[in-house]
Parts: structure tokens; sequence; C-alpha cells
């Protein structure tokens, strides 16, 4: 959310509660010290919620995610631990992703397919990244490798054109031997 949208949000908040401030004089901090520390704790559904309270999204871009969670692929639990990146953003396990950013790290894509891994990408230097491909929408994307990543996998999606090329081998059989 916009820094100024959510200011915004707040300053209407505060104007309600107050009711009509033309008399007094606006002041920025008292009006978010007061929307986050007046509003008594309701309980709902076994939790302790503030009322009014609100959250800003974490924007990944520039924060790194420290957040296990489950694979929308094939079920283990991801532990951002191990990675070597403060980006976690495929299973080390299956190397899918899900498709949640439309840049990266913004987390604004509502598409939210299962991203599979269809190959692999040598960068400049040497460095491999995986192609994704939604499953959804066809979206590609590519992730840099981890640290932690299935080494066996990377090594069979890396070789999978080699194994099935886009022509028959004999052919190629054929020309080698004249």
């Amino acid at each position: 959310m916009d820094i100024y949208i959510y200011l915004r949000i707040l300053i209407v908040r505060y104007i309600q509660r107050k009711g009509n401030m033309s008399q007094e004089k606006f002041d920025l901090e008292t009006a978010l010290k007061n929307l986050n520390t007046d509003a008594a704790p309701q309980k709902r559904n076994g939790t302790v919620k503030k009322k009014n309270a609100v959250k800003l999204k974490t924007d990944y871009r520039y924060e790194a995610c420290n957040d296990s969670f489950p694979c929308a692929s094939c079920g283990k639990m991801i532990m951002p631990e191990g990675a070597g990146t403060h980006h976690r953003n495929h299973c080390p396990y299956c190397l899918s992703s899900v498709h949640v950013d439309v840049e990266p790290g913004d987390r604004k894509s509502d598409c939210k397919g299962i991203m599979e891994p269809i190959s692999i990408w040598v960068k400049d230097k040497g460095e491999w990244a995986i192609v994704h491909r939604c499953k959804k929408c066809g979206k590609l994307g590519t992730n840099r490798i981890a640290a932690d990543d299935n080494p066996l996998l990377l090594m069979s999606i890396a070789v999978k054109p080699l194994a099935s090329p886009p022509f028959p081998l004999h052919l190629l059989e054929d020309v080698i031997k004249k």
C-alpha cells in the first residue's frame, strides 16, 4: 500500500473519531498514536485483535522474507534457513514456485498458479537460474538457484534438452558418420 494512502486512511479515521476538527490544530503524531493505542482490544474467534488496526504488507523487494511456508506443489515445509539468500522464492525439494509477483517481490499477482520448473538458465558469470512457467496462465519467470536446492533435480532439468532433442537421434548419427 502506498504510504500516502496509508496516512490518508489514518487521518480520516482520526477525524471520524474526534468529530469536526475545525477548532483544534491537527497533529499527525497524536493521530497516529491515538489510532494505534486508544482502540480497545476485541475478542473474536479466540484471538484478540485491535479495532481499526491497519497492517502494511511487507514489500519483499526491500525486506527479507523469514517466514516458513508449505510448498503448494509437493506440500513439504520450506524453511528460509539454508537458502543462502534472503529471498526464498521456490521449493528446494521440487523446485516449484507460486505465481505471486507481477514484478519481483511486489506480491501483486492475482494468478497464484503453481510455477513449474521447466529449464535452467546459465547467467553471464556462470550462476544458474531456474526458468519457471505458470501452469495457470503460462507466464515465464526466473529465480536464482539456492544453496539448499535439490542438486539431482537441478541436473535432471538441465540435461532434459539433451535427453529429448528436437530431432531423431539416428539422423545425428548419420551426419556424424559422413
